[in-house]
């Protein structure tokens, strides 16, 4: 039964997401002994696993496509900071070892350049106290008797909680209790911000998106990553250094051989992606890493990508960095958001020279968008316009012109892409995305146009039916982990180049 069919049935899907210490050598190759394995973990992931929900893809922030790896290196490996490779034991855990365990500590170690503590518990990020965190949070999203959990909740409390070390609650003797413990968190253990980097129509139930190897390995020379992947028994048995290139995602077991595991780097000479699992490091696979050819990841084996940061600012910074110190700082006022009788709506809006120059606007743009909440590539630009005037210090464009700066536009029935616009969105202003003019603020250049509190709009056969309100301070403050304006202007800044 495939993902989508199972879905259908019973709205969320336990994927499976553990496995064993075996109990014998996996170095014979003969058909018997690889064949006992993928029996032995076929019992044992059939009943545990990983749960998966459209959550996964609707709750979280997309990041933006990188597919220009032009000037990038030809490899990139951050195993020098990971963790010593884990054994999640006979338990559903592989999300809480493969974010907690594998990526955020790798992210400590890389924001303190530790490179010495991959053995020492103190330095390791405990998934046993992950998996109780998410468990006293978000029941809802993990299953009973460590049977499985979600990506979004893990995220979620190591954001909210922060996790305590392997020294604090340490996982001996490859046992743990489920239910009922007590998690500790360690609020200076937290994380800052997470997106949804690709994923396919496997995971999304539509569309696919990033999933291309220039996307990764970009993303990659950011900082590792973690996978959600569907597994074939050639990958079930792997007991080799060499690159897994091919595998028949249906030959093990179907629907249930779903697993989450850490992204360390890539190499182009191999043309594969290197995998951190936690299996140990003795019965499976290189020493308990893996090499995956780019073609197989992409098409076959991934189904979806996630980064993440401790900096709570991390996906803003990139559109910071560009911004010089000129002393020109150009601010943007929005004034209203309208219906008009002919069916169109009408935004007027205000640039107002906060420096102590003359500015010329003629080649800086004010950009509204339409987008879908949480999906910024879902999106429709309602106008790309420019103020062909130079604003004296301290003026307002509409003094200098002598009227309204206004724009007249027509809500879409579909975004860029060709999705319905009937969604929860937001709209966004942007001044100047490009810096054309060398603005050093960024804080003051954009507005949210969204309904009371922060809410989305609510869009439907071309009308926002409920109320809407001008929000001019960052989304991200009012709403959790989504965008800010500062990382909407660096997305448009790329698109508009």
């Amino acid at each position: 039964m495939n993902l989508r069919n199972l879905r259908g049935r019973v709205g969320k899907l336990f994927l499976s997401g553990t496995i064993a210490t075996m109990p014998f050598s996996m170095t014979s190759c003969d058909e018997a002994t690889t064949q006992a394995v993928v029996d032995i973990l076929t019992t044992l992931l059939d009943s545990m696993g990983l749960l998966l929900n459209e959550e996964d893809v609707e709750d979280i922030p997309t990041d933006d496509v990188d597919n220009d790896d032009s000037g990038l290196p030809s490899s990139k490996d951050w195993t020098k900071y990971a963790p010593a490779v884990g054994n999640q034991g006979s338990y559903g855990t592989c999300v809480a070892w493969a974010t907690g365990y594998g990526l955020k500590t790798t992210l400590n170690n890389i924001d303190k350049n530790y490179t010495s503590y991959r053995s020492n518990a103190s330095y390791q990020t405990s998934p046993i106290d992950l998996w109780h965190l998410m468990r006293s949070n978000y029941s809802s999203a993990t299953s009973t008797k460590c049977g499985g959990s979600s990506f979004d909740p893990a995220f979620k409390v190591m954001i909210d909680k922060g996790v305590a070390t392997m020294s604090t609650k340490p996982f001996t003797g490859q046992k743990m209790t489920c239910d009922g413990a007590t998690p500790t968190g360690n609020s200076s253990n937290k994380l800052g911000a997470y997106r949804l980097v690709a994923y396919t129509s496997e995971l999304s139930g539509s569309g696919s998106y990033g999933m291309s190897v220039a996307n990764l390995k970009s993303k990659l020379n950011e900082g590792p990553l973690v996978v959600g992947a569907k597994l074939g028994e050639s990958f079930m048995r792997w007991n080799s250094s060499a690159t897994i290139t091919s595998d028949d995602p249906d030959s093990y077991n179907g629907g249930h051989a779903y697993h989450a595991m850490m992204i360390v780097g890539y190499d182009d000479s191999r043309k594969a992606f290197r995998i951190q699992n936690s299996w140990g490091t003795t019965e499976w696979g290189d020493n308990g890493y893996i090499w995956v050819g780019y073609n197989h990841f992409v098409n076959n084996f991934a189904f979806g990508v996630w980064s993440a940061s401790n900096k709570v600012d991390a996906y803003s910074s990139s559109a910071a960095a560009t911004r010089g110190i000129t002393g020109i700082d150009l601010k943007l006022e929005v004034i209203a958001d309208e219906a008009l009788a002919n069916g169109n709506r009408k935004l007027t809006y205000d640039i107002v020279n906060n420096g102590t120059g003359d500015v010329n606007l003629a080649d800086c743009n004010v950009v509204y968008t339409l987008y879908k909440k949480k999906h910024f590539h879902e999106k429709s630009i309602l106008a790309d316009v420019n103020v062909n005037v130079i604003l004296p210090a301290g003026a307002k464009a509409s003094s200098v012109l002598g009227k309204k700066l206004t724009i007249e536009y027509q809500l879409p029935s579909q975004f860029c892409n060709g999705i319905s616009t009937d969604a929860d969105c937001y709209m966004f202003l942007a001044l100047d995305p490009k810096n054309e003019s060398g603005d050093d603020n960024l804080e003051n250049n954009f507005a949210f146009i969204t309904s009371s509190d922060a809410k989305p709009l609510k869009v439907f056969n071309n009308e926002i039916t409920n109320d809407v309100k001008i929000l001019t301070a960052d989304l991200g403050s009012k709403i959790r982990n989504d965008y800010t304006g500062a990382e909407l202007i660096g997305y448009l800044a790329k698109e508009l180049k």
